[in-house]
């Protein structure tokens, strides 16, 4: 089953910004946030960082991973991207919309991707509603989020039995796209990513258009979609995405480099720590050493 021609895109739709619309701040201990003691941990399905202020571009540099599927009734994904906008600004208002542009990896087999289905139809409803009415689009939100979690949860314990055979065998796919959230995201159909790539994204407002631009170092392409808004950036991010609450795939630590907000070092701003409270582990980023860091 290749997503990708469809499905893979469109579960992207439904998958993509629970935590836009909802985030849940905690204090974990160092050991926890791999990261300094005592820090602030937002969850939600977002691990990385984000700052808040009035910005122009952001941009970084990270090794697509490679990644094992674990869960055969679940889909997993990992999704290293940077965007504007998106999280709580600094009054305390999501900025839509939230421009973004990266890769995503993704385990799902047949049954995973039906059992998820319920529960993204939910998500579906909810990205309608998050201009009109934030807090329902949250509440609509989590609840998609307990039904797929709930169904694939009992699909991987039929899996886990070999009953339903080669519908439970993970496959995995690797899609490059850029979004403007809540429309649903597109897919650059006509290049490949494979792990082990170098990829650089970079997304910048000129005041009228935002422009997110991504490059395959390794295989020499460059992709770069204009879509015009005066709406301001007012949080940027640079993250590692995965399915609110839901298992993670396997991968190696990822580390984002070269990362530069209005030609500033991360270091250089007081930026949010964000994690992924899976039902596998716990996914946080590790400190900022100026202008990295990884996550894994």
């Amino acid at each position: 089953m290749k997503l990708s021609s469809g499905n893979s895109s469109w579960s992207r739709y439904f998958l993509t910004a629970a935590l836009a619309v909802s985030a849940t701040a905690a204090v974990v201990t160092a050991g926890e946030a791999a990261a300094e003691s005592n820090v602030s941990l937002y969850l939600g399905n977002w691990a990385g960082y984000v700052v808040k202020g009035d910005f122009r571009e952001v941009s970084a540099t990270w090794t697509q991973p490679e990644i094992s599927c674990l869960n055969e009734g679940t889909l997993q994904r990992v999704v290293p991207w940077v965007g504007l906008n998106g999280a709580s600004d600094l009054n305390g208002q999501v900025a839509l919309p939230l421009m973004q542009t990266g890769v995503e990896s993704l385990c799902a087999s047949d049954a995973a991707f039906y059992a998820a289905l319920p529960g993204l139809l939910f998500e579906n409803i909810a990205a309608g509603l998050a201009y009109t009415d934030l807090r329902l689009s949250g509440l609509v939100m989590h609840a998609g989020d307990r039904v797929s979690n709930a169904i694939s949860g009992t699909m991987d314990g039929i899996c886990a039995t070999g009953v339903l055979g080669g519908v439970c065998t993970p496959e995995k796919d690797v899609d490059a796209w850029w979004e403007g959230y809540p429309a649903p995201p597109v897919t650059y159909d006509d290049v490949e990513v494979r792990p082990g790539d170098t990829m650089h994204s970079s997304v910048a407002w000129d005041g009228h258009n935002y422009v997110m631009t991504l490059e395959n170092r390794t295989a020499n392409w460059t992709r770069t979609t204009v879509r015009p808004s005066d709406v301001p950036a007012r949080t940027a991010e640079i993250v590692l995405e995965g399915h609110l609450d839901a298992a993670l795939p396997g991968f190696a630590p990822i580390t984002f480099t070269d990362i530069q907000i209005d030609g500033k070092p991360l270091s250089a701003y007081n930026a949010q720590t964000y994690g992924i409270a899976a039902t596998n582990r716990l996914l946080a980023p590790g400190p900022v050493d100026g202008s990295s860091f990884t996550i894994g």
